[in-house]
């Protein structure tokens, strides 16, 4: 999901920090409704 969302070719690569750092990207943006994918809370 988040190499799809994010345009990052190998996410596997990452390390642990930058990671959490896109995957909170992909929430903030989930949350704010810019992506077509919901979370459960």
């Amino acid at each position: 999901m988040i190499s799809h969302f994010l345009h990052i070719p190998f996410p596997e690569k990452l390390t642990d920090d930058v990671w959490a750092i896109k995957w909170a990207q992909i929430n903030w943006l989930s949350t704010q409704g810019i992506l077509t994918i919901k979370t459960n809370e």
